[in-house]
């Protein structure tokens, strides 16, 4: 293995997201979100949804969940297999923390192939584990993926962030979404298909010129930058006791930013 790929390897373990453990952190008393990155879960290195979470006032504990097992970001988006069985250890990591802490809240925010796993996590939760919100962010899932299994274990919403100007989910789009299916737009370009009567539970929201702002230039994965974390995706997922400069409940101002596009 070349040296650069060694030190990512390092880094990579030294966040504590490991498939195959869970790491506890100060900050779990007071709410849980897990954030998986894309396939080769290269962006995890660079991604600001753990700084622009505290940022936007959140008190939880933010845990980066490692679920890939290449460099190759074409191997990890085409083995399906190994993402579902990831997606279970992921579920399994959530019912603990449930079990732990009852009364919390628990999101999930997820990046590409990511989304997928994290789709596939809520629908193996088992008992009465829930989560809160579930994010969607350039999500590389097929467009009408039948999301209601997982509706069922969503107590929020499930928010999708899309661009048609998403030049990695054009290649998707011939080398097969994370679902298996190719020549078709993924949830990241177009937006999830809304089950009947599944209206009110998922919004999708999509890319404008405004987003420039907050850094979401329309591409892949800029839209996990620190600023667009803590000013759009971050008053979504905080606690209801926090409050804005303006004294309005983070959760409503976070929505009333997504409205505004």
């Amino acid at each position: 293995m070349r040296q650069s790929a060694w030190r990512v390897l390092v880094v990579i373990l030294a966040l504590g997201g490991g498939a195959g453990c869970q790491i506890h952190g100060a900050a779990e008393p007071f709410g849980k979100t897990f954030y998986l990155g894309g396939a080769s879960n290269v962006d995890v290195l660079v991604s600001g949804v753990p700084s622009g979470l505290r940022q936007a006032g959140y008190r939880g504990d933010v845990q980066t969940f490692i679920w890939t097992i290449s460099f190759n970001p074409l191997i990890d988006q085409l083995l399906t297999i190994n993402a579902r069985a990831r997606a279970g250890l992921l579920a399994r990591q959530i019912e603990r923390y449930h079990q732990r802490y009852p009364d919390n809240e628990i999101n999930v925010i997820a990046l590409s192939a990511g989304t997928g796993v994290a789709v596939w996590a809520v629908e193996k939760l088992h008992g009465d584990t829930r989560v809160n919100n579930l994010i969607l962010l350039g999500s590389s899932l097929s467009h009408d993926y039948d999301v209601r299994q997982a509706l069922g274990r969503i107590d929020g919403k499930i928010y999708v962030y899309h661009s048609p100007h998403d030049s990695v989910l054009e290649a998707v789009r011939i080398v097969g979404t994370i679902d298996g299916k190719r020549g078709v737009d993924s949830a990241g370009q177009v937006g999830l298909k809304v089950p009947p009567g599944a209206e009110q539970d998922i919004v999708n929201t999509a890319w404008t010129r405004r987003f420039l702002q907050y850094g979401w230039a329309g591409g892949h994965s800029d839209c996990t930058n620190e600023r667009f974390v803590r000013h759009v995706l971050g008053p979504l997922i905080v606690g209801p006791g926090d409050r804005t400069l303006e004294g309005q409940p983070r959760r409503a101002a976070g929505q009333a930013v997504a409205a505004a596009y």
